[in-house]
């Protein structure tokens, strides 16, 4: 991995399952705890990636981010079925809320303080320190409740460019924390965006809300000094591509980048929008690795392989959103198994 993001020659493509919930099951760790304590949420990322040979490092993240760290309620992934935190308490119900919407400090801001503590502990082992921001109408879904963001966004756009304003500017302070804490080098960005999805709003409604905030954060991360960003447009954004790119257009195509779109996406349109300058995340079928056979999951893993090694930028095999929990620690193996078979340079 660290081969391909500083432009070395490597001997096979890397392997990066987006193992978060499965690396507590298959350590013998909950959920819960996964989420909820530091030293868990690192040991067993560390040991998962160990025991399979892939070539990830430790990150800590969540697709709920942003209701917990303005002031809301979330619950940890103890009960069964439970994969992630989620949102109990929204911190803003009313038109009325929004006003009264403090900007948090990012280091007593929720789940901040947690992903800190697991990027300290990368950074003792020389591994780059994630931090996540992006993704503004996930963040901002998150604090107002999603179905509620997308009727304002219709009926009172003026509350939701409020909400993401502060999003921003509590991003920007987060960024700023984690990079006088270890140094703009050693950070690495996790942007990550669910509710961006074109299932649940359009292209014109990305361009509006989130886009210009988009291109302010990544230009502000790069600006002080931080190069790698994993880029993760969760589910069917087809639409949203142009955007994305524009983002990139917009910062120069500075910095090293990791594309990682859902399954719906397909890497030849990946690699024609970014394949230039960026590397891509593959985006093999991510249920797949629970419900299909090894024999399958090998045939997967070499489609995409194939598919991807024709970006000229690089390609790490993945799938197209987080690891399901409960796969097989077999199907984990045949990705490994693929990218050895199919994806060796030598």
């Amino acid at each position: 991995m660290f081969g391909l993001m500083t432009g070395q020659k490597i001997d096979r493509i890397p392997v990066s399952p987006f193992a978060m919930g499965y690396a507590a099951k298959v350590c013998g760790f909950s959920i819960g705890d996964f989420y909820a304590n530091a030293k868990v949420n690192f040991r067993s990322q560390l040991m998962a990636a160990d025991m399979h040979g892939y070539d990830s490092s430790p990150m800590y993240g969540y697709a709920s981010i942003g209701a917990w760290e303005f002031g809301g309620k979330i619950g940890f992934p103890y009960e069964v079925g439970h994969g992630a935190p989620y949102v109990i308490e929204h911190p803003v119900e009313t038109p009325e809320d929004v006003d009264r919407l403090e900007i948090p400090d990012p280091s007593r801001a929720g789940s901040n303080p947690i992903s800190m503590e697991v990027a300290k502990q990368c950074n003792a082992l020389g591994l780059p320190a994630v931090f996540q921001v992006g993704g503004f109408i996930t963040f901002a879904g998150n604090i107002m409740e999603p179905a509620r963001m997308l009727l304002w966004m219709i009926r009172k756009p003026e509350l939701v460019h409020k909400v993401i304003s502060k999003v921003l500017a509590f991003q920007k302070l987060t960024a700023d924390w984690y990079i006088d804490t270890f140094g703009p080098e050693k950070c690495m960005v996790f942007s990550g965006g669910a509710t961006e999805s074109n299932k649940l709003i359009s292209a014109k409604q990305f361009e509006t809300f989130t886009l210009p905030n988009e291109i302010a954060i990544n230009k502000y991360v790069l600006d002080k000094g931080i190069h790698s960003v994993l880029m993760h447009p969760c589910a069917d954004q087809n639409a949203n591509i142009p955007h994305y790119r524009k983002i990139r257009e917009e910062c120069g195509w500075r910095g090293r980048y990791v594309w990682n779109f859902g399954p719906e996406t397909p890497l030849e349109k990946q690699i024609e929008m970014f394949g230039a300058h960026d590397i891509i995340g593959g985006n093999v079928d991510p249920p797949s690795f629970q419900t299909k056979s090894f024999d399958e999951v090998i045939m997967l893993c070499k489609d995409n392989i194939e598919r991807g090694m024709k970006n000229p930028s690089g390609y790490i095999l993945m799938p197209g959103c987080e690891l399901p929990p409960l796969t097989p620690p077999i199907n984990v193996h045949a990705m490994m198994t693929a990218a050895r078979k199919f994806g060796s340079f030598e």
